[in-house]
């Protein structure tokens, strides 16, 4: 069974794009049988392709704060019923409504209002039963060809081609995740629960605020509009790559905004001129927490990418 597997490398053949969408297409209609766990697996992954290191490893900790932050969400704020089987509890809803209980939190607050150290502890507990069950599971239902891992290191280190394929068709593949998701819940849930359900799954990863990256910017920087250059009365902050494509917060894709320029751009890209100007600007900013994944390269293939996936870069305040 895969998921008993303590370590284990990809397999090293040669993957064409035909293959890496026959394998992906096979998992993404055989993860719906018992729980979501895979699925949630698969969504934490495409979030966290921009943190991956030089050599495409991530660790077990950067996957289950995304996976951690996904069910909060879907469980304790929406009450959305995780597991096939009518009258139990998945092992990850246990823990999550534990949790809750045990600090008083209420069902109300997004996961990032809970104390830092709240967050870290259920991050761990999350990270002990994907350890144990999931990335075995998951490595399995690719056949092996998606990452190698190993659970008493904790880490995964993604095949090549499948960084850049979760990249190069990431909208895609989070827009065909999401939807088996939701057929899964649909069976299991109520009708009440199950109300904008696209909607609860989309932005299950989206923050309450962003307050504390616009105070990381303006301590590193000026208070002016990175678009229109003007002054900031009110300060937004901005995506620069869309939040719906990345859907990650990172600081190197962070810029402050005035309002008519935040609210003009919406989910659009901006032209080729403000890339580079945010390079030039994140330069500046290395020496800023949260730039440890940061590589200039990146930035651009992200841009790129993001074009690839439907997102016109043409955006420029109105002069």
């Amino acid at each position: 069974m895969g998921w008993e597997l303590g370590v284990a490398e990809a397999k090293s053949e040669y993957l064409t794009e035909t293959d890496l969408w026959r394998h992906t297409q096979q998992f993404l209609m055989n993860a719906t049988h018992t729980t979501t766990y895979k699925h949630m697996l698969m969504k934490a992954l495409l979030e966290c392709t921009i943190e991956l290191s030089d050599s495409g490893v991530l660790t077990f900790n950067q996957i289950s704060r995304h996976v951690t932050k996904m069910y909060w969400s879907l469980i304790v704020t929406n009450g959305l019923r995780q597991v096939n089987q009518i009258g139990k509890l998945s092992s990850i809803e246990k823990t999550m409504l534990t949790f809750q209980a045990t600090h008083e939190i209420p069902s109300t607050w997004n996961f990032d209002r809970l104390p830092v150290q709240q967050q870290q502890q259920l991050i761990r507990n999350v990270n002990q039963f994907y350890k144990k069950y999931v990335y075995g599971s998951f490595y399995a239902s690719f056949e092996g060809t998606v990452y190698s891992f190993n659970r008493k290191e904790e880490w995964v280190k993604l095949v090549p081609g499948y960084i850049v394929f979760f990249e190069k068709y990431k909208r895609v593949l989070m827009n065909v995740t999401n939807y088996q998701l939701a057929v899964f819940l649909e069976k299991y849930n109520t009708r009440e629960a199950m109300e904008r359900i696209l909607n609860k799954i989309e932005f299950v990863s989206a923050r309450q605020s962003l307050n504390e990256f616009k105070q990381i910017l303006l301590s590193h920087g000026h208070p002016i509009c990175f678009y229109c250059m003007r002054p900031l009365k009110q300060i937004h902050v901005d995506h620069f790559i869309p939040w719906s494509y990345i859907q990650n917060d990172v600081l190197w894709n962070f810029v402050l905004a005035c309002p008519t320029c935040n609210t003009s751009k919406n989910n659009r890209m901006a032209k080729v001129d403000y890339l580079y100007a945010l390079v030039e600007r994140n330069d500046d900013l290395r020496v800023a927490e949260r730039m440890e994944t940061y590589k200039e390269t990146k930035l651009i293939h992200l841009y790129n990418y993001a074009v690839q996936n439907g997102f016109e870069a043409n955006w420029a305040p109105k002069t």
